[in-house]
């Protein structure tokens, strides 16, 4: 078959050459996988089957003892179930000798100075998103039986006390925990969140906390725990003296006076700043919750109160009466 062309036998046989070597290949190919098998046969190479993986000493011992392990873990399941029905029992016990139950009356304090949350109307009654709030848990929790209630303004650094000698019997009004005038009470989680923001005077030009030209900030420690403003500081790369606030006369005194260049508060305290002229930080810094102050040793009341919470958050009640105090 030389030469510079092919005849078309030569070219038939061309054709039967090449479809041999390739058949000659491919059986070449196959051959060398069979080899390859058979070594890894012989070398104890071979992979473990899907059943042979399974089959551990493990599952052994779990299909040799199958009966006895399902018992046990039914007996485990019951003594659980048990443990928590004897768990609500004793708390719905708790909750029914609590004094929201045995009571006649029920005294509520509330803030009144925070526009949304609390003030006192042309009649003289207290209103705002607090007074909504707990009527809502204590109809939601009390709604069949028949109870007086009454209710008491109050500031918040006065909550701890008329707590503690009977004044009232629950208290909300701007009340975090971590402050000094929440310590030793019991409260619930929060029922709301808030964004802590910064107020300066209207000329300021800082536009954040890092804007700041001072070595000290305020804080309204009534309402932010220091320790957390603190924190937060620390997270930033901030380095300020904290001043405490507790009311707002001596912190629009210092503002104006220029010796401290801004403070640090709730926005829901921040309106009576800016309704007086004072300038909001547009970025907050952080959140912090407002929670319900309720008699020390009262952990069933806290449990239904943190119950109805969750319940209220997911339902939206929370949200209806957010919208409608405009908060």
């Amino acid at each position: 078959m030389s030469g510079a062309g092919f005849c078309a036998e030569n070219g038939r046989a061309f054709k039967k050459n090449s479809e041999f070597h390739l058949y000659a290949f491919v059986e070449k190919g196959r051959k060398n996988h069979y080899n390859h098998y058979n070594k890894s046969r012989r070398y104890g190479l071979k992979k473990y089957s899907r059943d042979r993986r399974r089959d551990t000493p493990a599952r052994r011992f779990v299909q040799a003892n199958k009966k006895k392990l399902t018992a046990l873990l039914c007996a485990a399941l019951a003594v659980v179930a048990v443990v928590l029905v004897l768990m609500n029992l004793a708390a719905r016990q708790g909750f029914e000798s609590s004094f929201l139950m045995t009571r006649d009356t029920v005294k509520v304090g509330l803030r009144t100075d925070i526009e949304g949350f609390g003030s006192v109307d042309e009649n003289g009654n207290l209103v705002g998103f607090d007074r909504d709030y707990i009527d809502t848990i204590l109809n939601e929790l009390l709604g069949g039986q028949t109870k007086m209630y009454e209710y008491y303004p109050l500031t918040s650094q006065e909550a701890g006390g008329a707590i503690k000698y009977g004044t009232v019997d629950i208290a909300l009004g701007l009340l975090t925990n971590g402050t000094d005038k929440t310590k030793g009470f019991t409260l619930t989680k929060p029922y709301y969140t808030d964004d802590v923001v910064v107020v300066t005077r209207a000329d300021s030009r800082a536009q954040g906390l890092a804007d700041i030209e001072s070595d000290s900030i305020g804080l309204f420690a009534t309402a932010v725990p220091s320790s957390d403003f603190a924190d937060h500081l620390e997270s930033q790369g901030l380095d300020f003296e904290i001043l405490r606030y507790a009311d707002f006369e001596s912190a629009t005194i210092d503002l104006d006076a220029g010796r401290v260049a801004a403070i640090a508060m709730p926005r829901a305290m921040s309106k009576q700043f800016e309704n007086a002229g004072y300038r909001i930080l547009a970025e907050p810094a952080y959140e912090v919750g407002y929670s319900i102050m309720l008699p020390t040793g009262q952990s069933a009341v806290e449990a239904e109160f943190n119950r109805v919470i969750d319940q209220f958050a997911e339902d939206g009640t929370t949200f209806a009466l957010e919208q409608k105090w405009g908060i």
